[in-house]
């Protein structure tokens, strides 16, 4: 692992157990064991070094889930390998660290976001044309490129739903995403919908 990198991934773990505002270079330098200097070499400033973290996260997230595509063409058991995928990735950090995010870095927020969008929506394109290959979506139902984005949207208003106004995930997902799903679902699909769903009851939160 070069430099950037050491330093992406150290700062990730501070900026996961600590938020953004609170951690400081000098800090960051102490944990890594390198020099301030050292930092300011590979990054020009805190953004451009928290833009590389969301860059990162997002990046080897994806890379995640297209992993998880390639050995199950089962969508549902596929979604549900997301879900606990993106708990994950969300287990251990800091709620500060979301705050911050939305309070003080809003704009790095958007880019990374701007960013990831096209990635995003490809990773979806893929699971509904899984889905329908694997005849578990029926395709007269819907459009492939409308549903992605749909879905996409829906995620980010899940998580917002989820993080500031508390909804249990469960109820969230009973809600949004349980009726499209089994609307666009053939009678094979709709079958292991419930199947997931019943995994889905046993752990609700």
């Amino acid at each position: 692992m070069d430099a950037k990198d050491c330093i992406i991934d150290g700062a990730g773990k501070l900026f996961r157990k600590n938020g953004l505002k609170s951690v400081t270079m000098d800090e960051l330098a102490r944990s890594l064991g390198m020099s301030k200097r050292t930092i300011y070499e590979n990054f020009k400033d805190k953004d451009e070094l928290i833009q590389s973290c969301l860059l990162k996260f997002s990046t080897d997230g994806l890379a995640r889930r297209n992993k998880i595509l390639d050995t199950n063409n089962n969508v549902y058991e596929v979604m549900y390998q997301f879900a606990q995928l993106q708990h994950q990735e969300l287990s251990g950090v800091n709620p500060v660290l979301f705050d911050d995010l939305r309070k003080y870095y809003s704009d790095l927020l958007a880019k990374s976001k701007s960013k990831s969008l096209s990635n995003n929506l490809k990773l979806l394109e893929r699971l509904f044309k899984t889905g329908i290959d694997g005849q578990f979506f029926n395709s007269s139902s819907f459009n492939v490129e409308v549903a992605s984005r749909l879905i996409y949207n829906s995620i980010e208003f899940a998580i917002d739903l989820i993080d500031n106004h508390k909804y249990a995930p469960y109820e969230v997902y009973r809600t949004i995403f349980y009726p499209f799903f089994r609307g666009i679902s053939t009678e094979k699909g709709i079958g292991e919908l419930d199947k997931v769903n019943e995994r889905m009851c046993g752990h609700k939160k």
